[in-house]
């Protein structure tokens, strides 16, 4: 049996608190940033340079607790 990869980036649930309203995003195991829209996750793709793979690959990006139009 094949195991499936871990997701590459993984967006949170959408939050509300103290640290902003939006989506916690993960690269890998670490949280890098509070995306506050689907706009503010394309950007950090792009600087992580993970567009095109994206692209090619969805499974390279996991959305937990709703699709990318979900936002607090």
């Amino acid at each position: 049996m094949t195991e499936t990869p871990e997701p590459i980036v993984v967006v949170l649930a959408p939050e509300t608190g103290s640290a902003g309203t939006g989506r916690r995003v993960q690269l890998g195991r670490n949280v890098v940033a509070l995306a506050e829209s689907r706009e503010d996750v394309d950007r950090l793709l792009d600087m992580a340079g993970l567009t095109e793979w994206v692209g090619l690959d969805p499974t390279i990006i996991e959305w937990r607790c709703g699709g990318p139009e979900i936002w607090p």
